[in-house]
């Protein structure tokens, strides 16, 4: 049996040597997965930022946010500054390479989340660029960046203790909320609960509340664990005002709620913590620590060292109320130790009074006195800490700033109305100049289309025949003889007789009228008629004729009953066939069109 199974992992082995040697690159391809130890959990993470950052390119932030989040929280909180700088230098690459400014401006992002918050200037000088980029995307409509960058703003005011600027920036946050829909930004819920918390920190229970009541939504994303945070809140509220059972109600309602997201269980457990507070509120210490039991079993399963710190101090709680002085010693110890390995400073608020009173149970002066000053110290800097004056400093400081802002609003527009004034001014004047202008003008050429009717009016009115010499005030009429070729006295003679039929019978209204059918009428030769009209006129027969009809028409339009005849029933009354003729030809004799004439004549012609 041992040579078999000798000869079996020989041949194991073999057949693994082989494969690795004949796909190594298929192996080295498929993973592309990079891993980074959290020294604090001693755990390796295994990510793969590459396909992260490609689908943000693809999708956009949206679509992509839980495994963005995931990651920032995961992985880029804990890999050091030059790794980080590696990460943002693949995310560039990536928004180049797939052409994607939100991309570039994730990076931008990053960027500004690397810069040192070491002293004073460098915090102010981080926040700076991070309203900038806010400010910067608000105008660009990209609503997610600019909640964003506020609210990153805000956590690094929160997190250096710069609470008056912190709250001037939630006022800032609160009111660009206002104007941001769910569609646009799908974490609002986590701003409300932000704006909330930070009231509820320093005590202004009546400012926080609406906001946490506003954030108990349920999730949509596996990331958002606003509600199950904002309904504990609310809880704890209501413990603080000594209302258990409103409290026990809220506890019960964030541990079975139906949201599924990130570290649920870490919340499962800080619910049966609450509620186990509550019991050692009614001094139900053996129902209490079953519910302390199970939360701390799921914090220390998720390395949540602060809310486990928090447990040991309630488990410690219960066995001082029942006596056992051994396991609330025990349980204290361990509380030290997750409080030094959460950083939470915090937390020494309920664990120092604590210890004085365990102290003094178990006989040891020195040590009561000790804790009894250290309650008394750290009291004190937890009140200086979320002390309201900040509060009431950031809301000066805001008032005073849109002081400012409306004085140089109001001075702003003060110049902008006198330059305004000054301008309308100007322009009045120019119009008015232009109206006078215009007026002049128009009633010279009111005047001249005027004496141009009249003159039409005269001329038409006028019983000498075409052919004599008339003063004719006609644009460009030719009324002019052939001087060196005086018409024969046959033609004249021929000429008196077509002006007599012309007056008499009014051939010239007829629409079919022409040379050749004039000329039968008069039984005359057709050639013989229109050299008399040429030698006598100096006109060609239809300009002869048309002046006989638009002196008809100057008669009718010259009555001021004729307003009621259109002008094209007026064309075909005086022999045009159509309208454009008749518009040419009273255009070419009069200088007028028989809209401006009508619109200038003198009505009721002698």
């Amino acid at each position: 049996m041992h040579k078999y199974f000798s000869q079996y992992f020989l041949n194991t082995v073999l057949l693994f040597i082989c494969f690795t040697l004949l796909f190594p690159a298929t192996s080295k391809a498929e993973n592309k997965e990079d891993s980074i130890l959290i020294k604090e959990y001693n755990k390796v993470v295994f990510f793969n930022s590459d396909t992260i950052f490609s689908n943000y390119a693809d999708y956009g932030f949206k679509e992509t946010v839980n495994d963005l989040y995931e990651y920032y929280e995961d992985v880029f909180a804990y890999l050091p500054l030059e790794k980080r700088k590696e990460e943002i230098r693949k995310m560039q690459q990536i928004a180049e390479k797939k052409n994607s400014p939100l991309l570039l401006k994730e990076a931008g992002l990053l960027e500004i989340f690397c810069l040192p918050e070491e002293d004073e200037a460098q915090i102010f000088h981080k926040a700076d660029k991070l309203i900038q980029l806010s400010e910067e995307s608000a105008k660009m409509k990209d609503a997610c960046m600019q909640m964003r960058s506020m609210e990153a703003a805000f956590d690094l005011y929160w997190r250096r203790a710069k609470y008056a600027r912190a709250f001037k920036q939630i006022y800032s946050m609160d009111k660009a909320l206002q104007n941001v829909s769910d569609e646009e930004f799908p974490l609002k819920e986590a701003i409300s609960f932000r704006i909330g918390e930070a009231y509820f920190f320093f005590k202004d229970y009546n400012k926080a509340m609406p906001y946490l009541r506003k954030a108990m939504v349920p999730s949509k994303l596996y990331i958002d664990r606003t509600n199950l945070k904002a309904i504990n809140t609310v809880g704890i509220y209501y413990s603080l005002k000594g209302k258990i059972d409103s409290s026990d109600y809220y506890f019960r309602l964030a541990y079975n709620s139906s949201d599924k997201v990130k570290s649920r269980t870490i919340y499962d457990g800080i619910a049966l913590t609450n509620l186990g507070y509550n019991l050692i509120k009614k001094k139900r210490y053996d129902e209490a620590i079953p519910y302390f039991r199970a939360g701390f079993a799921y914090m220390l399963d998720k390395n949540a060292y602060k809310s486990a710190s928090d447990v040991a101090v309630g488990l410690a709680q219960c066995y001082f109320g029942k006596g056992d002085m051994r396991k609330a010693g025990q349980l204290i110890d361990s509380s030290l130790i997750y409080i030094e390995k959460s950083g939470n400073n915090d937390l020494y608020k309920s664990l120092y009074p604590l210890m004085c009173e365990y102290y003094i149970k178990t006989g040891d002066k020195a040590m009561a006195t000790a804790y009894m000053d250290s309650t008394i110290a750290f009291n004190e800097r937890y009140l200086n800490k979320y002390n309201s004056t900040h509060i009431m400093r950031a809301e000066q400081e805001l008032f005073e700033a849109e002081n400012n802002a409306q004085s140089e609003e109001l001075r702003y527009q003060k110049e902008i109305y006198n330059e305004r004034f000054l301008y309308g001014v100007l322009i009045i004047m120019f119009i008015s100049l232009g109206l006078v202008v215009f007026i002049i003008l128009y009633r010279r050429n009111r005047n001249a289309y005027r004496a141009l009717v009249q003159k039409n009016q005269d001329w038409a009115s006028s019983t000498a025949t075409v052919f004599e010499k008339v003063d004719v005030p006609v644009k460009n009429i030719d009324v002019g003889k052939d001087l060196e070729d005086e018409p024969a006295a046959e033609d004249v003679m021929l000429m008196k007789e077509v002006h007599e039929l012309i007056k008499t019978e009014k051939v010239f209204k007829e629409l079919d009228l022409t040379l050749e059918s004039l000329s039968k009428q008069m039984n005359v030769n057709r050639n013989y008629l229109s050299k008399a009209i040429n030698k006598t006129t100096g006109k060609n027969f239809n300009t002869f004729i048309n002046e006989y009809r638009i002196k008809e028409a100057i008669k009718i339009m010259s009555d001021e009953k004729s307003d009621l005849i259109s002008i094209d029933a007026i064309a075909l009354e005086v022999g045009f066939n159509n309208r454009i003729s008749f518009y040419q030809s009273f255009k070419k004799i009069t200088g007028l069109t028989p809209s401006d004439f009508r619109n200038n004549k003198v009505v009721n012609m002698n």
